[in-house]
């Protein structure tokens, strides 16, 4: 099929062969890729306007700051879903590339594992901050909880174990070189 054509029965042909579930993934990287955007447009418009306020009306918006840290907040750990998503994280590439291929797997291996045990910490922790904070309040913000913004620690950390734990599956289905 030529490229830019639509299969004539519906169906996307990149799609073709691909599971439900691996279907679902790709849903949900594009609406966190979306949401990603819109915390990042969010975050610059809310500093603009706390910058406008402070110098040209002078008088600050008590609650911009504080509103833009937790933006951040959310967009570090949300963004990092994508980062490993992407497999955009910090590595040692060349360091690996250097030792045999069938060793290269289980150093790829091991590392996946240990960034498993990383992520289900991050899970861990993460859920206990938010239990911890779910009667503080934001200072500046009383209405939204702490735990509201803390909620992206478990739930990112829960999202990159997943990708980690089918990584690690598609490293175990590599047949030995």
């Amino acid at each position: 099929m030529a490229a830019g054509y639509a299969d004539p029965r519906g169906v996307d042909p990149s799609t073709r062969g691909r599971t439900a579930l691996e279907r679902a993934a790709d849903i949900l990287v594009f609406l966190l890729e979306i949401y990603c955007s819109i915390l990042l447009v969010g975050m610059a418009v809310i500093v603009l306007m706390g910058v406008f306020y402070r110098y040209v009306v002078e008088r600050a918006l008590p609650w911009y700051d504080e509103f833009a840290e937790f933006l951040l907040v959310w967009l570090t750990f949300y963004g990092s879903v994508l980062a490993s998503h992407r497999g955009a994280h910090i590595g040692f590439e060349t360091l690996v590339e250097y030792l045999p291929a069938r060793l290269q797997r289980w150093v790829a291996v091991i590392s996946e594992v240990v960034i498993l045990v990383i992520q289900a910490a991050l899970f861990y922790y993460g859920w206990s901050l938010v239990q911890a904070a779910s009667f503080d309040t934001a200072i500046s913000i009383r209405w939204v909880r702490l735990s509201w913004i803390y909620s992206a620690i478990p739930i990112s950390g829960a999202l990159m174990f997943l990708i980690g734990l089918r990584r690690v599956a598609v490293l175990l289905r590599i047949p030995r070189p």
